[in-house]
């Protein structure tokens, strides 16, 4: 992840379900650059995630080709905006929206 003052946090993913088409359940937590955990103070963030509690993405077929991802994450909406987690997020899905339309060219 990337602020946009250019300093790079780096995030690892712990996934606890996946059910293809229909729903992933996971937790992200601040890391090194290997992946290893780190305590978000150690960034200088306040962080206010839920213990226990796991972000769910959720994916709906509209039909037509389109999919409506619904995504629920494990901190309150202020904490996620002042950790960095909403852009970061943002960021994750501005990826995800390139590769697939990268695919839908290939076809």
């Amino acid at each position: 992840m990337k602020t946009p003052d250019g300093q790079e946090f780096w995030n690892a993913i712990e996934y606890h379900e996946i059910v293809l088409h229909e729903k992933i359940v996971s937790s992200m937590y601040f890391s090194d650059s290997k992946g290893n955990k780190i305590d978000p103070a150690q960034l200088g963030i306040e962080h206010e995630a839920i213990d226990g509690a796991y972000d769910v993405t959720i994916f709906e077929d509209l039909g037509n080709g389109q999919t409506k991802l619904t995504h629920t994450g494990n901190e309150p909406m202020e904490s996620a905006k002042n950790s960095g987690q909403l852009e970061g997020w943002n960021q994750i899905l501005d990826k995800v929206a390139a590769v697939v339309a990268g695919l839908a060219q290939a076809k």
